[in-house]
Parts: C-alpha cells; structure tokens; sequence
C-alpha cells in the first residue's frame, strides 16, 4: 500500500488535479518540478535511455503512489523519464512548499511518507543487483516475482501481464535474449506459456 493521500491533505495543500493521455510526457529526464506528483488513476512508466538509444525500463507506477518524489524532495533533477502508459491517468499536483509544510505538522503522515521512499530506495537497489549479479533468466523471473508481490498473489498461479518487450525494457536484455530465456525456463518448468501469456 502506498502513502495514501487523504481529503484533509488535499484540501490543507490546495492540490490541483490534472489529466495526461496514452503517450504524454510527463516529466524528461533532469526536469525540476515544484510539485509532488501522486497517481490518482491509470499507469505510467518510468525510463531511461542508454547511450545505444535503448530505452531501459525502471519501473511502471501503479495508481496511489507517488512518482520522482525523492528528487522533488531534495529539490535534485529528476533521474528518469516519466510517459502514460495506459489509456489516461489523473494526477494530483501538490506545491513542494505545501507538502513539506503539511508533513512537518502531521508527524504521523511524515512517517508514512518516509517508509514509501525508503521502500522505494530498497527496490532500486534490488534492480542494481540484478543487474549487476543475476544471468538472464535469473533478472527475468525475479520481475516476474515482483510483479505477482505487488499484485497480492504470490501463493496463486498468476497471467503476468509483461510483453517481451516490456521485459526487454525492465531487465536491459536484447528481446531475443528474452525470448530464449523464457523459452528456455517453460521446458525447465520454471513458467508456463499459454496462448503466447506466461504465468507462474
């Protein structure tokens, strides 16, 4: 569960609401924003390129969190690009300067807002250590893991809903290095493909 934005912080911090569609911008890599910026609804994605122009996929923002918050917090460029993915989203802008104000005179939401980063600087490490460590096979089974952590169904049997691209993008591998080590994993039983969807 991320930092959930509360009808009392919106109205204390004058937050404005805005809508972005499928392919809008929403921030460049080394933009400054005076603004926290908080999902309401829809998907983003958040990349980067190599110097190749390969577009190297850190992570989807799911609707309730945050995005680029640390860097906005320390008033720092932005490290990634930030795109809609999804049909639209809605986003809710909130002054810098108010959010802080508002944080400093409600400790227990300070709190709150501090675990969501500190969760957020544990999974950039994890990813670096994929990176850096995992073959393959090792850093694509590990998004998949995530992605069935984040969505509450470790124990099932669950549809992930990643294209080969998608995980091209997030693991930095070449789509074709993909698709050997996805093959590669259904005929050692660590994955099921069914109608071209994996699911573990």
């Amino acid at each position: 569960m991320g930092f959930v934005l509360e009808p009392d912080l919106i109205k204390a911090t004058k937050a404005e609401f805005k809508r972005y569609y499928k392919g809008d911008v929403i921030l460049n890599e080394g933009d400054r924003s005076q603004h926290f910026l908080y999902l309401k609804e829809g998907e983003l994605s958040v990349f980067n390129f190599t110097e190749k122009g390969k577009e190297l996929l850190q992570h989807k923002v799911k609707k309730g969190r945050f995005f680029a918050d640390p860097a906005i917090l320390l008033d720092e460029p932005v490290p990634g690009n930030v795109e809609v993915c999804s049909e639209k989203v809605e986003i809710v802008k909130i002054l810098r300067e108010n959010l802080i104000e508002y944080l400093i005179a409600h400790p227990e939401k300070l709190f709150e807002f501090t675990i969501s980063i500190a969760k957020k600087t544990v999974k950039k490490s994890l990813l670096l250590k994929q990176i850096v460590l995992f073959n393959p096979e090792d850093r694509i089974l590990q998004h998949l893991h995530d992605f069935k952590k984040e969505n509450c169904c470790v124990e099932e049997r669950t549809m992930i809903n990643f294209t080969r691209k998608d995980l091209s993008h997030m693991t930095g591998l070449r789509i074709e290095t993909v698709i050997r080590a996805i093959k590669k994993m259904e005929k050692e039983g660590k994955l099921e493909i069914v109608n071209g969807k994996i699911f573990i």
